[in-house]
């Protein structure tokens, strides 16, 4: 009895610690999506990477931060974002296109090819959209 009480207890302290971050999460987001839209990029940036240090597994979190960080011409921190994304939802192709966008502008014709290429392989919907830019990566 007293061991169910125990999983139950330590059951409800994580969902209560998961709901602390998702809102901390969907705050800061807001926050850094409103600082994006009024050109405070540095500051949006910040709490952006606030926002996945409070849920590290907010896939949400690292496409705003990866999207800033092409604006921004990091792709060397654009590609790590997107990474980190896709290591967290391998079937994300927005993630993989983020990526590819990164290697393209760094110089990674292939890398982004091959990005472009996941992309379409997981939502093949893209193709039409992605196709031309690939195969010209190609050449």
């Amino acid at each position: 009895m007293f061991r169910r009480i125990d999983a139950l207890a330590t059951a409800l302290t994580a969902a209560v610690i998961a709901a602390s971050a998702w809102a901390a999460d969907a705050s800061l987001l807001a926050q850094g999506t409103s600082q994006w839209q009024a050109g405070l990029l540095d500051e949006a940036q910040k709490s952006f990477q606030q926002a996945v240090l409070a849920d590290p597994n907010s896939i949400e979190a690292r496409m705003r931060l990866g999207g800033l960080q092409l604006v921004n011409r990091d792709y060397a921190a654009a590609i790590l974002t997107y990474q980190q994304a896709i290591r967290l939802d391998a079937d994300n192709a927005k993630a993989w296109m983020g990526l590819g966008f990164a290697y393209l502008h760094s110089g990674q014709r292939e890398l982004s090819r091959a990005a472009f290429a996941e992309a379409i392989r997981v939502e093949p919907g893209r193709k039409a959209q992605l196709a031309p830019l690939a195969s010209g990566l190609a050449e």
